[in-house]
């Protein structure tokens, strides 16, 4: 059972910004690189999603289930390499989600995880529109990133 220390943390919390919690150091991937090397570069480093950017601007998001559900079909019938090359042959652009949900700096923490837990999302970008309309992504939240502030901010463990 919790003390009534935790109280206001969580209450802090309830009035930040994604600003306050975001990663701005992230790995992205390109559109055009393979479901090998976004497959290689998540088991690295131990992430479950891949901004993919096109020249800075954020153009889709890959999950560690869009490659499963990419190869899941190869696994059963063939060897390991074989498996690998399916994978070599894929583009991220052909699997990826175009359509996304996205957050601003100034989106309140609160609001980011409601949004991410009624649509069941495990990640939001954090975007900043440029001045051509592109939007520029200059962060990522993960769910592990709000239960980590929330419960355990000393922990440096998993990643994503």
């Amino acid at each position: 059972m919790s003390g009534m220390g935790d109280a206001p943390d969580l209450l802090a919390m309830n009035h930040s910004t994604v600003a306050t919690l975001m990663r701005t150091n992230f790995v992205a991937a390109g559109p055009e690189d393979s479901l090998l090397e976004a497959d290689r570069i998540m088991r690295l480093a131990r992430i479950r999603h891949l901004p993919v950017v096109d020249k800075g601007v954020l153009v889709g998001l890959l999950s560690h289930r869009d490659v499963l559900a990419a190869s899941i079909s190869r696994l059963e019938r063939c060897e390991p390499a074989e498996r690998l090359n399916h994978l070599r042959g894929i583009p991220i652009r052909s699997v990826m989600t175009r359509e996304l949900t996205v957050g601003t700096e100034e989106t309140a923490l609160a609001d980011a995880a409601r949004r991410m837990l009624r649509l069941k999302i495990g990640c939001l970008p954090i975007v900043r529109a440029a001045a051509d309309g592109q939007l520029q992504l200059v962060g990522i939240l993960t769910e592990s990133d709000l239960l980590r502030a929330a419960y355990a901010p000393d922990f440096a463990g998993a990643s994503d």
